[in-house]
């Protein structure tokens, strides 16, 4: 039996009410998936399930615990060509879907405009597709955030998981 979108991302988020966005996760091939396109996803659950990979993603990237994005498909020359998260892909969709994100889940939202703030000056970042990045940079600097202090419990709670620590 194939596996859902939802029991994929459940597979690479094991664990998260402990780690948080930023320890490694199980990025496998098995858990592959374009979730990008899953941003506007009718449902709820593969909606969430989603927008938490890519946060995932870009804490996994910050904190150089793992590095699965790749700024252009075209310029990945391997095997696993049909298994790259294209961060381009990524970023345009988030971009896309920004208004509804944000209202949906305000503190998701946050973290993750925080993670592309901090992201933004890196090399690999810098290789993002120009015009996508002058976009990028506008929504970052129009969204007022430098800094974002957050309870992790609270965005667990807003997602629907359960918390592990005490508040």
């Amino acid at each position: 039996m194939k596996a859902t979108l939802v029991d994929k991302a459940k597979s690479i988020l094991e664990g998260i009410e402990i780690g948080f966005f930023d320890t490694a996760k199980n990025w496998d091939e098995d858990n592959y998936d374009e979730y990008y396109q899953y941003f506007s996803h009718p449902d709820f659950e593969v909606r969430k399930y989603s927008l938490l990979i890519f946060t995932a993603g870009l804490g996994n990237w910050l904190m150089g615990s793992s590095i699965i994005f790749h700024p252009n498909k075209n310029q990945i020359y391997n095997s696993s060509k049909d298994s790259i998260y294209n961060v381009e892909d990524y970023i345009r969709t988030f971009i896309d879907y920004r208004e509804a994100i944000k209202h949906e889940f305000p503190i998701l939202y946050n973290v993750i405009v925080n993670y592309l703030i901090q992201l933004n000056n890196t090399e690999q970042f810098s290789l993002i597709e120009k015009q996508l990045y002058l976009v990028l940079r506008e929504v970052l600097t129009d969204s007022g955030l430098e800094v974002h202090q957050y309870n992790f419990n609270d965005l667990l709670r807003e997602v629907g998981l359960p918390t592990f620590f005490k508040d």
